[in-house]
This record gives structure tokens, sequence and C-alpha cells, in this order.
């Protein structure tokens, strides 16, 4: 086909829907949906406009650019650029949609050069993005190493062309919530495995302050004990400002956060955590956000009933609740066969790209 001739030009975060420039925040927001909705084919990852406007904003940790493809009057594609403000200062993540009718055009390379260019000019070494493929048995063999689970499809071949290396793969699963009774039985047979040596802690919306700073050493542990592959990312900084500013950011988005900590009960440290999040506008649909079990409480079988317990949790929090989504890096055995047990089944891979940049 043949280029298409666009203007790439920034896209401000309006101080709201009805502030001026507001219109264009709005075709963005609405042109990543769109994409959400064509690969998923559901909803379940919409995101209002509103919720988008808290979130696609820059905060003291992370400032994020938005860059629009415009083709006469029409926004026709996106970038957003996220640069790290107080850690991993090298680098940075961009994530570009390009509306059907401009496929193939040339709109998205055009995008991506002028993400680089202001990732560049801000001094960062190094991009990473992100490609979701579905669950399906046309993978085409590997793009790099690990990579034989990501089929060579539209989004890895343009990640490719870009001259990025696919350097992690994580399983995208999908719960879908059965009897309340299930639940409860497989929480009392995670605390019988797990002993008297922990309590469980539960919190909504904001951790007790009593907890902050060791629930912001679980979060800053979570950065470096994930599996990363081969991803260039150092240790995160947190503390209870973070926790707080992260906390603040999911209330403006709308969304209610669940949190179940387990806490040694002889040292009072708080020895892990997982973390379920839910947006009001879609209560049905529940995000599996960070699991962490510190080393040294490792072998306890506390993932299970952090997990198990917050499930629970989410039941009488949440009732509407009908499926739980959750990423997993593949290499992570041990994690998926818990998700297994608890009934999560594949139903993708989300592929991890990195770009070492270059100024010349």
């Amino acid at each position: 086909m043949t280029q298409m001739q666009v203007s790439i030009e920034p896209i401000a975060v309006p101080a709201g829907l009805d502030a001026p420039g507001a219109a264009d925040f709005v075709a963005v927001a609405e042109m990543f949906n769109a994409q959400q909705q064509e690969f998923w084919g559901n909803n379940d990852f919409y995101g209002p406009p509103q919720a988008q406007l808290a979130g696609r904003g820059s905060t003291p940790t992370r400032r994020r650019e938005l860059l629009a493809a415009r083709a006469g009057s029409d926004i026709v594609g996106v970038a957003q650029i996220n640069l790290p403000l107080t850690d991993n200062l090298h680098s940075g993540t961009v994530d570009i949609v390009v509306a059907p009718s401009a496929r193939r055009r040339g709109v998205g390379t055009r995008l991506y050069a002028a993400a680089e260019q202001l990732a560049l000019s801000d001094n960062r070494r190094m991009l990473m993005a992100e490609t979701d493929h579905l669950l399906s048995g046309e993978t085409a063999g590997p793009i790099a190493g690990t990579a034989s689970l990501v089929p060579q499809d539209a989004a890895a071949l343009f990640a490719s062309a870009l001259g990025f290396r696919l350097e992690l793969v994580d399983r995208v699963s999908r719960l879908e919530l059965g009897s309340p009774a299930d639940d409860e039985a497989v929480l009392e047979q995670a605390r019988t495995a797990a002993g008297a040596g922990y309590e469980l802690v539960f919190w909504s919306g904001a951790c007790p302050e009593d907890l902050i700073a060791a629930y912001a050493r679980l979060r800053q542990k979570m950065s470096t004990d994930a599996p990363m592959g081969g991803l260039d990312l150092a240790e995160e900084v947190w503390d209870g400002a973070r926790v707080r500013e992260a906390e603040g950011l999911a209330r403006d988005m709308d969304a209610e956060v669940l949190v179940s900590a387990a806490r040694h009960v002889a040292t009072g440290e708080l020895a892990g955590h997982t973390v379920l999040e839910v947006f009001r506008n879609n209560p049905a649909v529940v995000y599996q956000d960070d699991t962490l079990v510190l080393e040294g409480h490792r072998g306890n079988r506390l993932g299970m009933l952090l997990k198990a317990a917050n499930l629970v949790c989410l039941r009488e929090a949440v009732p509407e609740a009908l499926r739980v989504y959750t990423w997993n890096a593949e290499e992570n055995r041990h994690m998926l066969s818990i998700n297994e047990q608890l009934g999560f089944r594949a139903i993708g891979y989300s592929g991890e790209w990195q770009k070492e940049l270059s100024a010349e």
C-alpha cells in the first residue's frame, strides 16, 4: 500500500474532559480501547476516557508522553512513551497503536521514530515494548531464543523490523470464578500447609500506616525477584510516598485494589503479598497484579495461601467479579503451577521486547 502522509504531534493530557484539547485526548483514548476490543474480542480491557485521563498523565515517578499521527484532521495512530524518573533512568517503554485504515502505510514506523527521538533527547539508551498474542496452534517458530510460543504475526514482525529483540515471554491466563465454597476449601488447605507461623493481613485501597514501610520493601523486591529474562532493568526505588502515589493513581482511575499479605508471627515481618485490581466501570473483570514471597520465607506454600486468601476477599468485596486475568513469565514454573491449581488457563502470550538506542 502507498505511504500515508501524516504529521506527528504531541497530545497533552488535559485537566479534564471538558478542558481545551480534551477532544483529541478522547480520540486517543478510544483508539486504545478500539485496539483492545479488536484484539481480545471483548471489552474486558476497556478504559473509560476519565480513567485514562489519570492513567496516561505524568506522576512524580514517571513521565508519560503521547504522540499522535494526524492525517488531515483525523488521528490515525498514537504512541505512548513512559520514562521512569526515580530509577532505571537509562530506559523507557513505548506502546504504538494504529487505526486499521492506516496500517501497513508507514504510520507506525513514523510514530516509533518520533518516540525514539523523544527517548534519546531524554538521555535514554534503552526502549522496551510489549506485544500480545492470543493462544493458537499457529506458532511459526522462534524469533529469538525462547520465543517459540510467540507467533511471527504482525505485532512481532513489526517489533523485529524496528530492531527490538524478544527477551521474555509471559503467559496470559484467565480464571473463570466458580463456587465460593471451592475458594474457601483451597484457602483452608493452604492455611494447613503454611502452618501457624504466618498470619494473613488484608486491606483494600490504602495500606495501613504501620505496614507501609514493610509493604514498600515488598514492592521494591518485586522489581528484582520476578523473572526478567534479558531485560536491562535495575531495582526500583520504593518508599511510603511511592506506595501512596500508586494508591492515589488507582483511586483516580476508579479502581479498587485488594491486597493480602502474610506476616511472620515470630518477627512481625511481612513475608509476602499479592494484589488484585478491579475497575468499577466493569467489576466483572479482575486483574492479578504483583505476587511475591521473600526468599527467606519460601517453601511454606505462602504463594498459594496469599492468592487463595485474596480470591476469598475478592468474593466479599466485589461480588460481581466473574473472571481474573494474570500474566506470568513462562519460566516461572512455580507461580504457573499455583495458578493452574487455582484453575487459571492459558489464553495467550505476551512478548517483552528490548532495543538499545543509538544517537547516530
